[in-house]
C-alpha cells in the first residue's frame, strides 16, 4: 500500500520535472515548447491540420448517416447460422 503511494509520488515528481524542462529549459535558442509551436505554425502544418479536420468532419457525417440509416432499417429475422465452408451437416 505504502509502496504504491511512493511509486505514484515519484512518478508525479518525474512528470512535473519533465513538464518544467519542456517549458523552461532552452534547447538552442528556444525551449522545446517554443520549437513545437514554431513547427506547428508553419504553412504546411496549418494546411495539414485543415485537411485532417475536413476529413474528420466528412467521416463524422458519414458515420451519422449510417447510424440513422441503421436506426430506420427493419430488424433482421433470426437466421440459423451456416457452418463454415458452406457445407451443411
Amino acid at each position: 500500500m505504502l509502496g504504491d503511494l511512493v511509486k505514484r509520488l515519484v512518478n508525479g515528481v518525474v512528470l512535473l520535472l519533465g513538464a518544467l524542462a519542456f517549458f523552461l529549459v532552452p534547447v538552442g535558442g528556444k525551449t522545446s515548447a517554443q520549437h513545437v509551436v514554431a513547427i506547428f505554425s508553419t504553412k504546411p502544418a496549418r494546411e495539414a491540420a485543415q485537411a485532417f479536420a475536413h476529413a474528420a468532419r466528412d467521416l463524422a457525417h458519414e458515420v451519422a448517416a449510417n447510424v440513422e440509416r441503421a436506426k430506420r432499417a427493419p430488424a433482421l429475422p433470426d437466421a440459423k447460422p451456416k457452418p463454415a465452408g458452406g457445407h451443411e451437416r
